[in-house]
C-alpha cells in the first residue's frame, strides 16, 4: 500500500483533542481506514465533472443530473467543472474528497454538503487550483444550508493546493460540528461569516485571504462550557471583515502565525452598531507568539474575562481600545505598539511582567477600572514588575487606576496631557514606587506615597515648560543619573530611579541637549550637555517636592 501523506503533528493533536470531542469521533487505531490523511491510492474513486454531467463508475456514488451523492466511506478524487450542481456526502464512515482542479458552482444551495460522515476531509491536491461558489438565493430546505461548503459533522481541510470560495449567499466554510484546517492556500470572499466551526475551530497552518461581510473566523457552541473555542497554531492570515475578524465563544488561543487584520473599515471609522473587533473571545484569550498588524473600527484584542500575552509582535490601530479585558490583562513578553487609540489598555487588573509596551492614545493610555467612573476605590489595580512601558496621552490620565498602582521594576515613561486637570498618573487607593525607573511629565499628577521603597523627585513649575524640554538630574560631581525629554507642554515633572540615594545632593537642569537612544523621552544611554541649573536638592525622604 502506498501512502501519500502523513502529518505526525496532526495525529498527535488529534489524540490530545479527542478528550474535548463531544462525539468522540477521533479514532486512535493506526490503519488506512482510520487515518484522515493516509489512504491507499489504488482504491481512490474518480469522479469527473463535465459541466452539466458527471461520470463515476463506482456504486458508492449516486448521480442525478448535476447532483452527486457519496454513500459509502472511502477516498474520492474530483476533477473538472460543474455549472450548477452539488456534491453531497451521506455516509457513516470516513470520506475524503480530493479536489484536483475543480470548479463547482451551485446556484441555489451549498456546492459541497457534508450531510453525514464519521469524518469528512477535503484535501487540496498539490498544484491544484479549485474554485467553489454559490448563488445569492438559496432554496429553503429542512437542512437549513447557509454556506458554500457546509458540514453537519466533523470536517477537516488539508493539502498544499489552492481553494477559492465565492460565497454569495452567506457563509464560506461552515461546520455544525468540529472544523480543523491543516494547510492549503485558501481565499474566501463571503457575504456572511467566512469560516466557522461549531464545537471548535483549529487551524494548524495554511495561507488565508479572507474578505467577509460578517465575521472572518468564528467558533460558537450550543451549551457545553468547553466548546466554542478557536486554536491557531500557525498560518498566514490576511483578513478584511465587516464584523469580528477572529471570534471564539470560549477560549481563543494563538501560538504562532502572521496576522494582517482590518475590521469595520479600519480605525478611521467607529463601529457602533456591530461588533468589529479584530480578535475576540467571550471567555479568555492567550497569545504566545505571532506577528499582528491590526487596524480596526472597534477594540483590537478583546476578552470578556482574561487576556494573556506571552510574546509576539503587535502593531495596533483602533477606533476604541486596542487591548481590553473585563477581568484581568497580563503582558508577560512581546512587543506591543499601540499607534492609534481612544483608550489604550483597559481591564480590572492590569499586570506587566515583561516586554516592550508603547501606547499612543487620545485619552487614557492604561486604565484599570471595573467600568464605572467612580471617585472612590473600586478594587482595580495596575502592577508593573518588569519590561519597558511608554505611555503617551493627548488628553486624560495616562496611567490611571480606579484602585491601586504598584511599580516594582522595569522602565516606565509617562508623557501626560498638557491640559489641567488631566493627571499624568492618577489613582483612587494607593500608589507605590518600589523599584524600576519611572519618568512622568504633564500638566499635573498625583504623587506616590511616602511608604514607597524607592525615592522620588516631583517638580511643579510655575511657568509652563515648552515641548521638547529636557530635564536632567546630575550628582554634585556632574554625573548624569537621569535625563528625560517632554513631548508636549508641561507644568509637572517626576522621576523615581534607583540612582536617587538618600542623603545625597543633586542638581536639576532644564534645556541643553542630549544624544543617545530615545525611548519615548527616556534616554537610557544619554549624553547630556547642560542647559540651565534650576535647583539643588538633597534626598531626605521617599518623596522630595520642588516648586519652581
Amino acid at each position: 500500500m502506498k501512502k501519500i501523506l502523513l502529518f505526525t503533528a496532526v495525529l498527535s493533536s488529534f489524540l490530545w483533542f479527542s478528550s474535548c470531542d463531544p462525539e468522540n469521533v477521533i479514532d486512535t487505531d493506526i490503519d488506512s481506514d482510520t487515518l484522515d490523511y493516509v489512504w491507499d491510492i489504488t482504491k481512490v474513486i474518480q469522479i469527473k465533472l463535465n459541466e452539466t454531467t458527471v461520470e463515476c463508475a463506482s456504486s458508492n456514488v449516486t448521480i442525478s443530473g448535476q447532483t452527486v451523492v457519496i454513500t459509502k466511506k472511502g477516498t474520492y478524487e474530483l476533477s473538472g467543472s460543474l455549472q450548477n450542481g452539488q456534491i453531497v456526502v451521506n455516509s457513516s464512515g470516513i470520506v475524503r474528497l480530493l479536489l484536483n482542479n475543480v470548479n463547482i458552482h451551485s446556484e441555489s444551495t451549498s456546492a459541497i454538503y457534508i450531510a453525514d460522515a464519521k469524518r469528512a476531509v477535503i484535501y487540496l491536491n498539490e498544484g491544484s487550483e479549485n474554485t467553489i461558489s454559490d448563488g445569492s438565493n438559496y432554496l429553503v430546505t429542512s437542512d437549513s444550508l447557509n454556506a458554500t461548503i457546509f458540514s453537519r459533522d466533523y470536517m477537516a481541510i488539508a493539502g498544499s493546493g489552492k481553494l477559492l470560495l465565492n460565497a454569495n449567499y452567506n457563509g464560506g466554510i461552515y461546520s455544525r460540528d468540529e472544523l480543523i484546517i491543516e494547510s492549503g492556500e485558501i481565499t474566501v470572499n463571503s457575504v456572511g461569516a467566512a469560516i466557522k466551526g461549531k464545537d471548535y475551530l483549529i487551524i494548524n497552518g495554511g495561507k488565508f485571504k479572507v474578505t467577509s461581510g460578517g465575521d472572518g473566523f468564528k467558533s460558537d457552541k450550543d451549551s457545553t462550557d468547553n466548546e466554542g473555542y478557536v486554536h491557531v497554531n500557525n498560518g498566514e492570515f490576511d483578513i478584511v471583515s465587516v464584523k469580528d475578524a477572529i471570534s471564539a465563544q470560549s477560549e481563543l488561543y494563538i501560538k504562532n502565525g502572521s496576522f494582517r487584520i482590518t475590521t469595520g473599515g479600519g480605525s478611521d471609522f467607529n463601529s457602533e452598531l456591530v461588533s468589529a473587533k479584530a480578535i475576540k473571545s467571550s471567555h479568555k484569550i492567550i497569545i504566545d507568539n505571532g506577528g499582528f498588524s491590526i487596524d480596526c473600527a472597534d477594540n483590537a484584542i478583546d476578552a470578556d474575562n482574561h487576556l494573556i500575552i506571552n510574546g509576539g509582535n503587535f502593531v495596533l490601530n483602533s477606533a476604541n481600545k486596542p487591548l481590553d479585558s473585563d477581568s484581568t490583562l497580563t503582558i508577560n513578553g512581546g512587543t506591543v505598539q499601540i499607534v492609534k487609540s481612544v483608550k489604550g489598555i483597559s481591564s480590572n487588573h492590569i499586570t506587566v511582567n515583561g516586554g516592550l509596551v508603547s501606547v499612543a492614545s487620545r485619552n487614557d493610555c492604561m486604565k484599570a477600572t471595573l467600568g464605572a467612573e467612580l471617585t472612590t476605590d473600586d478594587g482595580s489595580s495596575i502592577v508593573i514588575n518588569s519590561g519597558m512601558v511608554t505611555l503617551n496621552s493627548e488628553k486624560g490620565d495616562a496611567l490611571d487606576s480606579n484602585g491601586s498602582i504598584l511599580i516594582a521594576g522595569g522602565a516606565i515613561v509617562v508623557q501626560g496631557s498638557a491640559t489641567k486637570p488631566d493627571d499624568a498618573i492618577s489613582y483612587r487607593s494607593t500608589f507605590k514606587l518600589n523599584g524600576g525607573s519611572m519618568y512622568a511629565v504633564g500638566a499635573t499628577s498625583l504623587l506616590p506615597q511616602n511608604n514607597s521603597l524607592q525615592n522620588t523627585l516631583a517638580v511643579n513649575f510655575s511657568i509652563i515648560q515648552p515641548p521638547g524640554q529636557i530635564f536632567c538630574i546630575q550628582t554634585e560631581g556632574g554625573v548624569t543619573v537621569a535625563v528625560f525629554k517632554a513631548l508636549r507642554y508641561s507644568y509637572f515633572y517626576m522621576t523615581s530611579i534607583p540612582g536617587l540615594q538618600t542623603g545625597q545632593t543633586y542638581h536639576l537642569y532644564t534645556g541643553g541637549s542630549v544624544t543617545g537612544t530615545d525611548l519615548g523621552g527616556f534616554y537610557v544611554d544619554g549624553i547630556y550637555t547642560p542647559g540651565s541649573k534650576k535647583a539643588t536638592f538633597t534626598i531626605s525622604q521617599k518623596l522630595t517636592m520642588l516648586n519652581l
